[in-house]
């Protein structure tokens, strides 16, 4: 009777290391997917700041791009009105107004102002962007009001242009007045919508960071880095020497910008070296081959319309002389924009596997 309570004992000990070895396991087994929940949540959480701040920065630049061309419509449209018609108080019916530059700004400024209503309205790359709630909102909300006021500065402007273009001011001149107030309020409402929708886009303007290219092994991730650093070093050079360009005037003083377009020359030649004599692999090359046969072609138009303007716009004969090297300067740049913009997407999509 001992000998079977003996064993039963022993049975009832093992059960139960038994049982408590496998309870440890089990623990361990469920601390080890709680530990890979976390790592996963983690990673999940880092790649979501990163997609975040990715997009941030496609809407950012994106919207600087936008900004460009909206001024440069607007602002020519009131350039070529001022350059084209006379005084209103001056003007007779024996009077010789040739105002086509001003026409084609306004159809000009219909253009641009329906390419970007639609890219937002109806489904296109405005459309589709992402960036974080507040900004999108901000610089979004305010856009549609640069919209507002840009159908109803085309309206005025196109209503006056033709009022001189087919010389139905030679049958009427009580409206020259009328008109020109018009296009003054016009002008203004626009320009203030404008000047708060930029002001938004530059408060959001993403922080950007210099990459240690001395402390990073992998080469494709060297030669990322190196493109990288060039482009927002060109990106933040043009934009500033845009904000001291933007808004110059004939036979005014040109010595800040022309500053700030030998800062921006010395600068992309220094980085343009250094993408250039840097080592690119098969993997990567493509992005190479892009800064050079499309951005530096894009910046060295660019540069080649700024050196003539510097050069020129001094001694230019009237405004419309100072205008069109005034215009070159400003398509140009824009046309340097459009590529870093197409450019930094395709460095931006890149991932090292």
């Amino acid at each position: 009777m001992q000998k079977y309570r003996f064993i039963s004992a022993l049975v009832v000990m093992f059960f139960i290391i038994t049982s408590c070895s496998m309870v440890d396991k089990l623990k361990e087994k469920i601390s080890s997917k709680d530990d890979k929940g976390d790592t996963k949540e983690e990673t999940t959480k880092e790649e979501t700041k990163e997609v975040t701040s990715t997009a941030d920065l496609e809407f950012y630049n994106k919207y600087i791009e936008v900004s460009n061309k909206v001024q440069d419509a607007g602002e020519k449209v009131y350039k070529d009105y001022i350059s084209d018609v006379p005084a209103p108080k001056s003007i007779t019916k024996s009077s010789f107004v040739m105002a086509i530059s001003f026409k084609l700004s306004a159809d000009n400024l219909e253009r641009v102002y329906k390419e970007y209503n639609r890219s937002l309205f109806d489904g296109g790359e405005l459309s589709k962007l992402n960036a974080t709630s507040e900004m999108k909102s901000e610089i979004e909300g305010n856009f549609k009001d640069v919209l507002k006021s840009m159908d109803e500065f085309y309206n005025t402007s196109i209503k006056v242009a033709e009022y001189y273009t087919k010389n139905e001011f030679k049958e009427d001149l009580s409206k020259t007045e009328t008109y020109d107030e018009q296009m003054k309020t016009a002008y203004d409402k626009y320009k203030s919508s404008f000047e708060k929708f930029s002001n938004s886009v530059k408060k959001y303007k993403p922080q950007r960071k210099v990459r240690d290219i001395e402390s990073i092994k992998n080469p494709d991730e060297k030669a990322v880095a190196i493109l990288m650093n060039s482009y927002e070093n060109t990106l933040d050079k043009a934009e500033e020497f845009y904000d001291a360009f933007n808004g110059l005037e004939y036979k005014g003083d040109y010595s800040k910008a022309k500053d700030k377009f030998r800062e921006f020359e010395a600068s992309f030649k220094e980085d343009k070296s250094s993408v250039l004599n840097a080592e690119f692999s098969e993997k990567t090359k493509y992005m190479k081959y892009s800064y050079e046969d499309y951005f530096v072609k894009m910046t060295n138009m660019f540069l080649d319309a700024g050196t003539k303007f510097f050069d020129h716009a001094p001694s230019a004969k009237d405004m419309n002389d100072f205008n069109r090297s005034y215009d070159d300067v400003v398509n140009n740049y824009n046309y340097m924009i459009t590529a870093y913009n197409t450019n930094i997407n395709i460095v931006n999509s890149f991932r090292v596997y």
